[in-house]
């Protein structure tokens, strides 16, 4: 089967976003597949890099909104196309003539509609706008044939906000086995905390500076892309705690800073008040690593009961998680229970199921 696989999202740098990572993966586990033949949808060349070979068709980036809205599908169509997946839903359709599978990873701008804050103010502005109103999405997700999501919470909350009429399939994260550590390592014996993720204000990472306080011998490390006005207000807030020097700022860790962090790390925790899937636990439990996270339940989806919960509105709780993960038992139990967790999910088996969407298209 033919299908246009569109990898615009992919990021260029050495580092990787959350759409960024999902195509990437994604692609890579489609391509694998024998009965797939995947054209690649970028633009710029330097993606191809970090895609299989294959052949391409280039377009526009993304965020040309007016290019995006006028010419992308009449391109698709012009270049004789039948199927096309997008591990997004941010695609123009206008002019199109194939069939198409969207991809909406969570819900969580309609509830907190500060954009990433390193965007074009315009993409900022026309990104609020978008999430002012559910009209725009299901608009947009009704111009697909099948909607795609990350997991059976973002799912639930889709149907529940009726965000489409079209049929809805969990399409699901998962992690890169080059995560695993082939160490045995005494992670209890560390006294470093790593916390990989954006900082936008629902991801709640104030919950973690201010635990530590609490937790004096842990140095939090903190591996995300952190916007300027974000360092500002996380800066002033680690000086009035007196903490500034037990927090290591990455400003955008590349993956092997990443791994080295967590293979250094007692644990790894995110104290995020709303997450579409919640990657980083599996990130960490692939690396044998213990996690530790907010009581939502996006987590308890993906985690089960393999990590330690806490309230994210309780640092004392926090505290108490990576405290409890300094005695060796609770380490080591957890440390199994993630490397069982993490099992259920594999790229193999996500690309399984977009691939029975692709051929089940009417």
């Amino acid at each position: 089967m033919k299908i246009l696989f569109d990898a615009r999202w992919i990021l260029v740098e050495n580092r990787f976003d959350g759409v960024s990572r999902y195509s990437h993966e994604l692609a890579h586990a489609m391509a694998a597949r024998k009965d797939l033949d995947i054209t690649w949808l970028i633009h710029d060349k330097r993606q191809l890099e970090k895609l299989p070979k294959g052949n391409y068709l280039l377009a526009n980036n993304p965020n040309n909104i007016v290019a995006e809205a006028l010419t992308l599908a009449r391109r698709i169509t012009a270049a004789g196309h039948t199927v096309v997946y997008s591990p997004f839903f941010m695609m123009g359709t206008l002019g199109k003539r194939y069939k198409l599978v969207l991809t909406i990873h969570d819900m969580i701008y309609f509830t907190h509609r500060t954009p990433p804050q390193w965007l074009p103010w315009y993409i900022r502005f026309g990104w609020w706008l978008f999430h002012t109103s559910y009209w725009p999405m299901r608009w947009q997700l009704n111009r697909a044939d099948h909607i795609a999501t990350v997991s059976s919470t973002a799912r639930q909350e889709l149907l529940d906000a009726h965000a489409t009429k079209r049929p809805i399939t969990t399409v699901s994260n998962a992690v890169n086995e080059s995560f695993a550590d082939p160490t045995n390592r005494q992670h209890y014996s560390k006294n470093n905390v790593v916390y990989m993720g954006a900082f936008t204000p629902y991801k709640n990472v104030e919950c973690l500076i201010d635990a530590l306080p609490l937790a004096p011998e842990v140095t939090l490390h903190l591996c995300g892309k952190m916007p300027l006005v974000r360092r500002t207000q996380l800066v002033e807030r680690m000086r009035q705690l007196g903490v500034t020097k037990r927090v290591v700022i990455y400003d955008g860790a590349t993956d092997e800073q990443y791994k080295k962090a967590l293979s250094e790390a007692r644990c790894s925790m995110s104290a995020s008040r709303l997450e579409g899937f919640g990657l980083p636990v599996l990130e960490a439990q692939q690396r044998g690593v213990p996690f530790g996270c907010a009581d939502t339940p996006i987590f308890h989806e993906i985690g089960k009961d393999s990590v330690l919960y806490f309230d994210p509105n309780n640092p004392n709780e926090a505290a108490e998680v990576m405290r409890r993960f300094a005695d060796k038992t609770t380490s080591e139990r957890y440390i199994a229970a993630g490397h069982q967790n993490v099992r259920r999910y594999s790229w193999a088996n996500s690309a399984r199921v977009a691939t029975q969407i692709c051929k089940r298209l009417p």
